[in-house]
């Protein structure tokens, strides 16, 4: 074997060892001289094979359509490289409706989407037109040097069909094992082509309904751990009112069965906000997609890409309630206490808090692309993309006229107001009273970007070292950004309970330029068949930032047939964005620790001073483990800087045919990470200093920044005993380094007269320590479970290892798939010996599919993902419906039909 094959077959293929099947076979089939030059995500350098010295994977149309998923989020989010916390359908609280993809663990801002090698302006996975794409490359390596800002992680490249000649039509219907969560999705592509050039145009339609957290036995009730049991902990915030007298600490209830004063009991009174939940939340989707190219000369081509998704979702969270402790007087006419009362009040009678998303994805592309007479090829494109994310928010409250109702002198004064209302019964509150007192909130969010992108490649020709010719790639690139958020008119003059009314703008420009080469050192030498060194740099120059300049290094050897040996180190940064700069301040529930949690059992004698100064007893526990918090933007922000490190094999053993082989070692180290402090640190800094002396303590400015009442005997707390009004501004303070291995195996052959397809990818996550800031312990993850700081401190489970076996076999008219996903278990961090579940085993899921091809036009397909409806873990720390519900499947059972048609 020559060397020139290797590289287009074996090694090309073996990098990238995910790839299906089909497309291994037709690599392998083209010849070395009618191979097409393509470019591989990563690198700007037209080359004849998929093979670099960074590590990527393919995945194929077929490879997708395998994987039974109607949505990309899925099968994104089932990659083995992928770790720690995603937003997507499983989050309900706050999800905005987006799917973000979170390569390495290092947060969606760190993972770089693109589609055909360009930036599209919202990033969310949903506007990726699924049946148009023709195969997905994840560049599992930094490329900064190549697309700037945000690939520090990693590049996610969804490649749509270009030169497609036909039409093919899908209809795929889901339903969950337990009857409900149906999906109905439909899809159509056409194309046609000539020789002077080629349109494509796909059509997408989703439909996924909800499934709420009531519907599973592991999520209908939230719990709690008391003396060694799991028990129902509902909201101290219920439907016949929960009150705190003022000056005293304790929380009450009127017993709704004798009418009498007692204290409030979280077993008896709690409210279970999980009726009114989402655990899978619905969407209706729709893409419509166009590729086209014709050739003007042989030389010259002119090409267009568009692209528009809608998005239509929704989450539903508990109703709303008189957070803020709405004040009731001793003489009103429904207290019976006698005394003035801090009131909260679940607003059950509202049905809940929906939020509903209308969201429109936009992407046009012009572009010239060519080749010189010397075989240098170049290419020039615009790329327009922006999106419209138009929210409204029901049932929100109007602070000021549920006080209203709550004051027989403000409500007698008020024509509007329907009369005063009972907020110490259920079902009290009228039709009347919801129409005056609740409001919905409906800011619109707008983002664009504009991007103009010049590129030459080629190589030295004759002009070249011993070894061969130097291949080369130059461009520059300007893009221009901007972003903003609108809130409601009602926001803005303060009439929406805890809703920011300060709108957010911006924009900025940048200008790129960059030169990559690739440089043959050795060639055909005694234990050299190929020595050759990559390089790249790119200048980025930000309009408020200093230049910012990157540089990459990578090395390729080939020691003998059927080997290679490649490495990379680069360096990476990300911008910070125009949110992450001009976010007005908001304020947000953060989940904390309370270091005065049982602060009697503590040996610290400052912790103890401190928390009896604070009026809490010695055996405290806050009633919620979320505080107020004040987050903000911060013009001063500086960009992150990133050192990445590759080293890998790949191998095809000439003792077994068609098997490949390839190991990556990654090590990743992030310095000057964008976030906000951590609420749980600047608790424990601020109650372990003598006399609340440590600077930490002047960034709890207390219940009266978050307009709510205190606690009768400290500066920093609530009503209810909870921290209140810590500012955490976005700054530049935490560090991430994590390290590990991807493997990847794929062995094809004929058995029995059928074509069998083995492949395993996975990855094995070494280390991921994450300092949240300065003087904080660092927070060792891997194969631990705990607060993912890229997703608002979201508990989530950091697996060390992640795998994917697919085993697939075709003969005649039948296909049958088999595919398990496997990830190791993981510890809480946090442990602590009283907890019930501090760990959780390993997980795999099985999901099998068939297929019958009627003829060469018509495929009927019946799957089932999770075979064997593997339910999610019960773990004492969780963030919602009593699991890690962004680190395991929630849905359970899922069977789902498919008929195709292709013409």
């Amino acid at each position: 074997m020559n060397t020139n094959t290797f590289r287009k077959s074996v090694t090309a293929l073996a990098v990238t060892a995910t790839l299906g099947f089909p497309a291994f076979v037709a690599a392998q089939d083209s010849g070395a001289n009618d191979v097409e030059r393509i470019q591989v995500t990563g690198s700007r350098i037209k080359r004849t094979d998929m093979e670099t010295a960074s590590p990527v994977s393919v995945f194929d149309a077929e490879a997708i359509e395998a994987s039974g998923f109607t949505t990309m989020e899925n099968f994104i989010h089932n990659l083995p490289s992928m770790n720690g916390a995603m937003n997507g359908s499983s989050t309900n609280n706050g999800s905005g409706g987006y799917a973000t993809a979170n390569l390495r663990g290092l947060g969606s801002a760190r993972t770089l989407i693109l589609i055909n090698g360009r930036r599209y302006a919202s990033g969310d996975l949903n506007a990726v037109p699924m049946a148009m794409v023709q195969r997905v490359e994840v560049l599992r390596d930094g490329a900064s040097t190549i697309y700037g800002s945000d690939a520090i992680a990693g590049v996610i490249n969804f490649i749509t069909k270009t030169d497609f000649e036909g039409a093919e039509f899908s209809a795929q219907y889901d339903l969950t094992g337990e009857g409900d969560g149906e999906t109905t999705k439909l899809s159509g592509v056409i194309g046609t082509s000539s020789g002077k050039g080629s349109v494509v145009l796909g059509l997408e339609y989703q439909n996924r309904n909800a499934i709420g957290q009531a519907d599973r036995d592991f999520s209908r009730i939230p719990l709690a751990e008391k003396n060694g049991k799991a028990v129902f902990d509902g909201s101290t915030i219920n439907e016949f009112g929960s009150f705190v007298p003022t000056g005293e600490k304790n929380t009450y209830v009127l017993d709704p069965q004798t009418g009498e004063q007692r204290l409030f009991n979280a077993q008896e009174d709690g409210y279970n906000y999980a009726t009114d939940s989402y655990l899978k939340s619905p969407q209706e989707l729709f893409t419509i997609n166009a590729v086209a190219n014709y050739d003007i000369t042989r030389d010259l081509r002119v090409f267009l890409e568009g692209g528009y998704a809608n998005r239509q979702s929704n989450q539903l969270l508990a109703p709303t309630g008189t957070f803020w402790g709405a004040p009731v007087d001793a003489d009103f006419e429904y207290n019976k206490t006698g005394k003035d009362l801090s009131v909260y009040r679940r607003l059950t009678e509202t049905g809940g808090r929906e939020y509903t998303q209308d969201f429109s994805d936009y992407r046009m592309v012009l572009g010239f692309e060519g080749y010189l007479d010397n075989g240098w090829s170049w290419d020039i494109s615009y790329n327009y993309a922006r999106y419209v994310d138009t929210t409204v928010e029901y049932n929100q409250a109007n602070r000021t006229r549920f006080n209203t109702l709550l004051d027989e002198e403000l409500c007698n004064s008020d024509e509007e107001c329907p009369g005063i209302w009972n907020p110490f019964e259920a079902d009290s509150l009228t039709d009347e009273m919801m129409d005056y007192a609740l409001i919905a909130n409906s800011p619109v969010v707008r983002g664009t970007t504009k991007q103009f992108m010049a590129n030459l490649t080629g190589d030295t020709g004759s002009w070249s070292l011993p070894a061969g010719s130097i291949a080369w790639a130059a461009g520059v690139e300007k893009r221009w950004e901007s972003y903003e958020n609108q809130p409601d008119g009602a926001a803005a003059i303060g009439q929406i309970y805890s809703t920011p009314g300060i709108p957010s703008e911006g924009s900025y420009d940048v200008e790129e330029a960059y030169i990559e080469v690739d440089a043959p050192l050795l060639r055909d030498l005694p234990g050299v068949q190929s020595l050759d060194l990559s390089a790249a740099v790119r200048r980025s120059d930000y309009n408020f930032l200093d230049a910012q300049t990157t540089t990459k290094f990578g090395l390729e050897y080939v020691p003998k047939d059927g080997l290679l040996v490649r490495a990379t180190i680069a360096e990476g940064f990300r911008a910070p964005t125009i949110d992450n700069l001009n976010s007005p301040q908001v304020i947000s529930f953060s989940r904390y620790v309370d270091p005065c949690t049982e602060y009697g059992d503590s040996s610290n004698d400052i912790l103890d001073a401190n928390c009896k100064a604070d009026g809490l007893d010695s055996d405290f526990t806050p009633k919620t483990s979320q505080s107020a918090t004040i987050l903000s933007g911060n013009a001063d922000l500086k960009p992150e800087t990133s050192d990445s490190f590759t080293l890998g094999v790949v191998y095809q053993p000439e003792f077994m045919d068609n098997l490949n082989v390839a190991i990556d070692y990654y090590d990743i180290e992030i310095e000057n990470g964008i976030g906000a402090p951590d609420i749980s640190l600047i608790a424990e800094q601020c109650y372990t200093s003598e006399n609340f002396s440590s600077a930490s303590c002047d960034l709890i400015l207390g219940p009266e920044a978050v307009d709510t009442k205190s606690w009768p005997s400290s500066d920093y707390r609530d009503a209810q005993g909870t921290l209140a009004g810590t500012d955490a501004t976005t700054q530049n303070i935490s560090t991430f380094e994590t390290s590990g291995i991807d493997f990847d195996v794929n062995w094809n052959d004929e058995v029995a007269g059928g074509l069998l397809n083995l492949r395993l990818d996975g990855t094995y996550l070494k280390d991921y320590n994450y300092q949240v800031q300065e003087g904080a312990a660092p927070l060792e993850l891997a194969g631990n479970f705990g607060a993912d700081s890229n997703f608002a401190g979201r508990i989530a489970a950091f697996s060390k290892w992640r795998t994917n076996f697919t085993a697939s076999y075709k003969v005649e008219d039948v296909a049958v798939t088999w595919i398990s996903r496997f990830q190791s278990g993981v510890d809480d961090v946090n442990y602590d010996s009283s907890d019930l579940s501090s760990s959780v085993g390993s997980y795999i899921y099985h999901d099998m599919q068939a297929s019958y091809f009627f003829n060469s036009e018509t495929t009927f397909t019946l799957g089932i993902r999770n075979l064997f409806d593997k339910q999610p873990p019960y773990v004492s720390n969780n963030n919602d419906m009593n699991t890690l519900n962004t680190s395991y499947d929630t849905a359970g059972q899922y069977w789902y039909a498919r008929v195709g048609f292709r013409f």
